[in-house]
């Protein structure tokens, strides 16, 4: 089996590669490509981290949704605070993602915390902002929207030649091991 254009053979890693001899797929540099226990413990990590600031803002923004007694008798229920804090939580998981994921290391808190990092498919390099925002977009609408796409999306790397999902496919993105 052959590698992208240009790249040795899967298995076969360049001349000079410091991974030594590399058993699985390769991204276009000769690079091995992540695992998926390790990109599903990554995004664990960065959910849990997430989590923790997305509680302290509902903590902040009142965590639900208040309801008033008019003098009728009749209750209305406010959702307001609830919004913004989801707005926010939207917000800042694109840019969390966009800025690590495309910067130039290409690794969230947990991408780093398990050695692996998103790269560009073709080159090597980062991905940008730009990118790394519709990667996680494109992997946040299959989960929240279609939650079965999403859990397919997720496991897809499992049975992909090239260990991608669905979101890397659309970004143009591989996830690879870093150490």
């Amino acid at each position: 089996m052959t590698g992208p254009v240009g790249a040795p053979p899967y298995g076969q890693p360049p001349a000079g590669s410091p991974y030594g001899y590399v058993t699985g797929p390769v991204d276009s540099q000769g690079r091995p490509l992540a695992e998926w226990w390790q990109r599903a413990v990554a995004i664990i990590i960065d959910g849990i981290i997430l989590g923790v600031v997305f509680a302290v803002l509902r903590g902040i923004f009142g965590g639900g949704n208040s309801v008033v007694f008019n003098s009728n008798g009749s209750t209305v229920v406010h959702t307001g605070h609830l919004i913004i804090a989801e707005i926010i939580e939207i917000l800042l998981t694109l840019a969390y993602f966009g800025i690590l994921d495309g910067g130039e290391k290409g690794q969230t808190l947990g991408k780093l915390a398990l050695g692996i990092a998103t790269r560009d498919i073709d080159g090597g390099g980062p991905i940008g902002t730009g990118r790394a925002v519709l990667r996680r977009f494109i992997y946040s609408i299959l989960w929240i929207a279609f939650f079965i796409p999403g859990l397919i999306n997720a496991l897809s790397p499992l049975w992909d030649s090239r260990r991608q999902a669905w979101h890397d496919k659309v970004a143009s993105s591989d996830v690879i091991k870093v150490r």
